[in-house]
């Protein structure tokens, strides 16, 4: 009898052997299909991710070059606009030292009818110059 109770012990103990491992098994199991399960949903996050962040970074280039592009044309312009204001200065001191030089009221005296007819010449070209850079309809001649 020693030896059956003996043999049913072991038998008992190979039992709860056996049903740990199973269970240990099956946990086991189950925590590698949980984590393949969120491995792929990980992959799938930072696949998604890194594709909007190519896209975002490719976007940040292309703005960066438009705005360099910008740049250097707002500087040509930037430089055109000096060179037109410096022949403005040159034309301003030309009509000033020509101002300097002309006595008006001389010449009024000498021929007033050519002295009138000079200066409303002058003011229509003005006018006109003015009309042409406001309007798409110029009417100077030669401009």
């Amino acid at each position: 009898m020693a030896r059956l109770y003996g043999i049913l012990l072991v038998l008992g103990l190979l039992g709860v052997v056996g049903y740990a491992c199973y269970s240990y098994y099956t946990s086991t199991q189950k925590r590698i299909s949980i984590l393949t399960s969120n491995n792929a949903k990980l992959q799938t996050a930072y696949d998604s991710t890194k594709v909007a962040f190519d896209t975002y970074q490719k976007n940040i280039k292309e703005e960066i070059d438009n705005f360099k592009a910008e740049i250097k044309k707002q500087q040509e312009l930037n430089n055109e606009l000096n060179i037109n204001l410096n022949k403005v200065e040159e034309n301003n001191k030309a009509i000033a030292k020509l101002l300097a030089d002309t006595d008006i009221i001389k010449n009024s005296l000498a021929d007033p009818q050519a002295t009138e007819d000079k200066i409303n010449e002058e003011v229509d070209l003005y006018f006109g110059a003015i009309d042409c850079a406001t309007d798409d309809k110029c009417v100077q001649q030669g401009n």
